[in-house]
């Protein structure tokens, strides 16, 4: 299915995830007034200039993209999660890791929102 915008695509979703992604949906969209959320290659995304980070939930994980760069700078703090080169996979049955996405936010609004 093709997303018109984030509400649309949270809704799709089960009552458990909806939750999930809201909290992490406010979160982000709290770290700066100016970041806006729109839709990117079908995903949920947030904007500041470029996109800062997106997310897609699977069958087994929440897939979270925050571009290279990033995941190359947290890595320590990524170890418990699989990651490649461009993405992070988050166990849907793991919380999020709110305090690690929020850093990441900020340091692709440093690095990307120039």
């Amino acid at each position: 299915m093709k997303w018109e915008n984030v509400d649309q695509y949270i809704n799709s979703l089960s009552d458990d995830h909806k939750t999930k992604l809201n909290n992490l949906r406010q979160r982000i969209l709290s770290i700066d007034p100016r970041i806006k959320e729109g839709i990117s290659y079908n995903m949920p995304s947030f904007i500041l200039k470029r996109v800062l980070l997106s997310f897609y939930i699977f069958k087994n994980h929440i897939g979270l993209y925050p571009h290279a760069a990033a995941i190359e700078y947290f890595k320590d703090d990524l170890k418990p999660y699989r990651t490649s080169k461009g993405a992070i996979q988050i166990p849907l049955a793991d919380s999020l890791p709110m305090e690690v996405i929020e850093k990441i936010v900020k340091y692709n609004i440093a690095l990307l929102a120039k």
